[in-house]
């Protein structure tokens, strides 16, 4: 339904929330066709208590790389978003994943996403969201230390 949010059950009565304007940003973000590059930002939001509530990511900027099966977050733009959202926020709402685009019908985690996310993993202690959309569904994730967990809207 159009203006909700996405909530997805993490276990142990926890959810990700996923606010309304995320998701049309990202799904805006899915192209098609021969000259499709892939787009891809960071995920904005908090942690509340056992939830993790994504209130806003960010879009592909200049300095980022993008290709037909390839997206590279360099633009220094996505740093500066979470820090000022760190700011205007009070200090609750950060950076809590990270999403971009595939060009498939049904989107998987490709070998270099696992490995990126092992390493955002490794430097965070908070569990990390992972989202990539394709043209007709989004696979959504979950990682924390080693472990990565597929999360079923």
């Amino acid at each position: 339904m159009r203006n909700q949010p996405l909530a997805i059950a993490l276990g142990f009565d926890a959810f990700l929330i996923v606010q309304p304007k995320v998701l049309e940003t990202i799904r805006a973000n899915v192209g098609g066709g021969h000259d499709f590059t892939e787009a891809g930002g960071i995920l904005i939001g908090s942690y509340r208590g056992i939830h993790i509530d994504i209130v806003d990511c960010t879009v592909p900027h200049p300095a980022d790389v993008r290709r037909r099966t390839l997206f590279d977050r360099k633009d220094k733009g996505h740093h500066d978003a979470a820090m000022a959202a760190w700011r205007l926020s009070g200090r609750t709402d950060t950076f809590v994943g990270e999403w971009h685009t595939h060009p498939e019908y049904h989107p998987s985690p490709s070998w270099l996403d696992r490995r990126t996310w092992a390493r955002l993993n490794r430097r965070s202690s908070d569990p990390l969201v992972f989202c990539i959309a394709g043209w007709r569904s989004t696979w959504w994730g979950l990682g924390h230390g080693t472990m990565l967990k597929r999360l079923i809207p």
